[in-house]
């Protein structure tokens, strides 16, 4: 049975959605101002392959990852290139889902755009000052804590009332206070000219809150994002839906850690952002840097280093070969391998079975796919190594497919 870590409660779980074989699931998608890093990546592919193990275990998900195409940082993009908010998003994006693409990552059932919802942010925030949730001051609409008491759960912190209102939309949760719903546009320009009759620019706090109540309804199974996220972003996420709503917004929370990158973070201020095609372009394979970004524990940080990725090309080649030894296996005859292995349909059975049992125990076990993919390099190998029957190749290969239907990156 599907255990997660539920950053909510700090604990594992045992995975029960809300609508018995129905999941609605929510994942924190790009800000387009450029095309996402494989650190970005790390956080969308574990995601997938959530969601991919979910399907194996029949469940039903819906899907919907917001796509953040008007905020601040893309306003600055706009003013520093002179590119139309439009097209300087657009782009982005395109890039992002091919990219997405290229790493076998299933496409979300919805993509809510924030230009789209913009008018529903801004309506959700009156309602919020309507019930008392909120206030105004300044010109700036502010959500207030103080009536708000689980605030701080999701970080592990009881946070004291505090009623000193935010201008940043990133804080630590020693600084927290009233935060921002609405903000005025400094700098009217494209895609901004509109606010003007809604009280104010939605701020980054509201804009998740709003687009997955408006596609997956008020109260949803899972919740999901990078381990940046978790304060102060899915924080104010969780106390603007429930004040909002009532009830509890998402049963479970998941956060994955960072990559960084020979022992510093990412940046684009350090210049050593690695993105997929600079990768592409060291002829490394799209289904290699999958099996990168899946080789350590999502609770994890992961180092990227040169040798890191040696090592996991090295690992996929053992796989392609072990593959292409019972794809050839498949295809040969039966009769002179039987006379050499009369016992092998005892011995594949029992190596097949226990190969499935172990993946479905790793992945159980908080989505372990490291676990996972060494179960997986395991039964390649001894198969590769056994006088497979040509129906025992078939099998093997079967499973196989199986298992890729979760992992997405074997070389079948």
């Amino acid at each position: 049975m599907l255990q997660v870590y539920n950053s909510l409660s700090k604990r594992k779980e045992i995975f029960r959605p809300r609508n018995g074989r129905r999941v609605l699931f929510y994942t924190c998608g790009p800000t387009v101002y450029s095309r996402p890093h494989i650190g970005n990546y790390r956080t969308y592919v574990t995601e997938d392959t959530v969601k991919r193990y979910l399907l194996w275990n029949g469940y039903r998900v819906k899907h919907s990852m917001n796509i953040t195409d008007l905020d601040n940082t893309i306003m600055r993009e706009v003013r520093k290139t002179g590119v139309s908010r439009r097209r300087l998003t657009g782009a982005n994006e395109r890039l992002f889902r091919q990219d997405l693409a290229a790493l076998s990552a299933l496409p979300a059932d919805i993509y809510p755009h924030v230009s789209e919802y913009a008018c529903r942010m801004a309506k959700l925030a009156v309602g919020l000052v309507n019930r008392g949730k909120a206030y105004r001051k300044n010109g700036r609409t502010y959500f207030d804590i103080t009536k708000y008491g689980g605030y701080g759960m999701l970080v592990g912190k009881r946070i004291a009332d505090r009623n000193k209102p935010l201008l940043r939309e990133e804080y630590k949760p020693s600084q927290a206070g009233d935060f921002l719903l609405l903000e005025p546009c400094e700098h009217p320009c494209e895609g901004c000219r509109e606010f003007v009759g809604w009280g104010g620019k939605p701020a980054w706090n509201i804009q998740c809150a709003t687009m997955s109540t408006a596609t997956l309804g008020p109260h949803i199974d899972l919740a999901m994002g990078g381990r940046d996220n978790l304060f102060n972003h899915h924080e104010n996420t969780r106390a603007i839906a429930e004040a909002t709503y009532g009830g509890r917004y998402a049963e479970y929370w998941m956060h994955v850690r960072h990559l960084i990158i020979d022992g510093e973070k990412m940046s684009k201020s350090k210049g050593n952002v690695v993105r997929l095609p600079d990768l592409l372009r060291k002829g490394i394979a799209p289904n290699e840097v999958r099996m990168l970004l899946l080789s350590v524990h999502y609770r994890k940080r992961l180092d990227y280093t040169e040798r890191r990725m040696a090592a996991v090309r090295e690992r996929f080649a053992a796989l392609r070969d072990g593959i292409a030894a019972i794809r050839k296996a498949a295809g040969g005859g039966e009769k002179t391998v039987a006379i050499k292995h009369a016992n092998g349909d005892a011995m594949f059975s029992k190596l097949a079975a226990s190969a499935r049992e172990e993946f479905v125990a790793a992945m159980d076990d908080d989505i372990n796919a490291p676990k996972a993919i060494g179960i997986v390099e395991r039964f390649v190998s001894e198969c590769a190594r056994m006088p497979l029957l040509k129906k025992q190749a078939q099998e093997a290969l079967r499973l196989l497919f199986r298992f890729n239907s979760v992992l997405a990156f074997l070389p079948l």
